[in-house]
């Protein structure tokens, strides 16, 4: 062990003298890093990723996380990007949480010429923001227009609704719906921003959802663009409210048991958009379900599921294309083109201009998601 020990620190020496190899990728002694820019809940899915590395050969990678950060709110993603982008050795991170803090984020990055990979941030601002960002999912012009079309031609509705999170992550899902049914040549029937509807107060509440979801000629679809606690309140209360109402919530929505617990009598009426489900049947979804159920002992859900593929991404990329952080970029761009696109748990993961990733309508009912649409 004490000569494994010197070694790899005669190593690490050689490597800080050749920086410029480094930079080339071509010194890969030291363990290579990938940071992961979100709080740690253990066990989570650095533990399933940690355990499928083990296993595959090659250069060692350790994923760093970020643990009790000094700042709060915006301050804390900035924190978590400016931590990482210093350690030496980062080959690329995973994050952040939401398009907000990815948005926040995004100039540490490209400042630093570290690799970013967003496993579920939807905002389409994050495909320009920088040639170091790289975003896993559709944007929210694609939900958008994929949570209209399901609307339309699959519940038949000629009024939507849509309640958002007055952020990126809601104003541009809202973006997105209402340019898709602009092409349709239909128009919102309402929009309201979420804001504080599921807080008792006088003014706030059954107040908002009343004014958006009338007794008298209600819309047919309500489109939630937020997060879950929030689409379980407004489950349960609009199916007070108006019964017989769809309600159709975005990904940013994950459906557990504290959600139907809440929704109660509002449950079944809930679509949920996702960009992937447990019960996919290819060999790495399989795997992968079986691997997170067996050590974080809970079933995996959909940003799960995209977290471990950014991860394991950015590990292949290390092992394949370099260490360095410019040649970690490089290969991700090669996916596609000259490379063909990843096999991941998500689907192929690819970066070209013309890539499609998938998108799935699930339904609730009786407890338990089924898959009723998708492209």
């Amino acid at each position: 062990m004490g000569e494994r020990r010197s070694a790899v620190v005669g190593d690490r020496a050689a490597c800080a003298v050749l920086a410029a190899a480094w930079l080339l990728g071509g010194c890969d002694a030291s363990p290579a890093l990938i940071g992961y820019a979100y709080g740690r809940v253990a066990p989570n899915v650095i533990d399933v990723a940690r355990d499928a590395l083990a296993r595959e050969p090659g250069r060692d990678i350790q994923i760093q996380i970020v643990e009790d950060p000094r700042q709060a709110g915006p301050a804390r993603d900035v924190e978590f990007a400016t931590r990482l982008t210093t350690a030496r050795g980062m080959a690329g991170v995973v994050g952040h949480q939401d398009s907000r803090g990815s948005l926040l984020a995004a100039p540490v990055y490209d400042e630093a010429h570290i690799p970013l990979l967003i496993p579920n941030a939807t905002s389409r601002r994050l495909r320009t923001v920088s040639p170091w960002v790289f975003m896993l999912v559709p944007d929210d012009s694609a939900e958008g227009a994929f949570i209209a079309g399901f609307a339309v031609d699959r519940l038949a509705a000629r009024s939507v609704a849509v309640f958002y999170d007055n952020d990126e992550y809601g104003r541009g899902l809202r973006e997105g719906v209402r340019a898709a049914l602009g092409a349709r040549g239909l128009s919102l029937a309402g929009e309201a921003p979420i804001g504080a509807v599921c807080t008792p107060s006088p003014l706030g509440g059954d107040a908002s959802i009343a004014l958006l979801v009338p007794r008298v000629r209600p819309p047919q679809v309500l489109v939630i663009a937020g997060r879950t606690a929030d689409a379980a309140c407004i489950a349960r209360r609009v199916a007070a409210l108006a019964p017989g109402i769809q309600l159709i919530a975005a990904d940013g929505v994950e459906i557990d048991p504290g959600f139907i617990t809440t929704a109660g009598a509002g449950a079944d009426s809930v679509y949920v958009v996702a960009f992937w489900h447990k019960d996919l049947p290819n060999p790495e979804s399989l795997a992968f379900t079986s691997a997170f159920t067996r050590i974080v002992h809970r079933p995996p859900v959909a940003s799960d599921a995209l977290q471990f593929d950014a991860l394991m991404l950015l590990a292949r990329a290390v092992r394949e294309g370099g260490g360095s952080p410019r040649a970690v970029r490089d290969y991700l761009m090669s996916l596609g083109t000259a490379r063909p696109a990843y096999a991941g748990v998500t689907g192929p993961v690819s970066f070209a201009s013309d890539r499609e990733r998938p998108l799935y309508m699930l339904r609730l009912h009786g407890g338990d998601l089924r898959p009723v649409g998708g492209r």
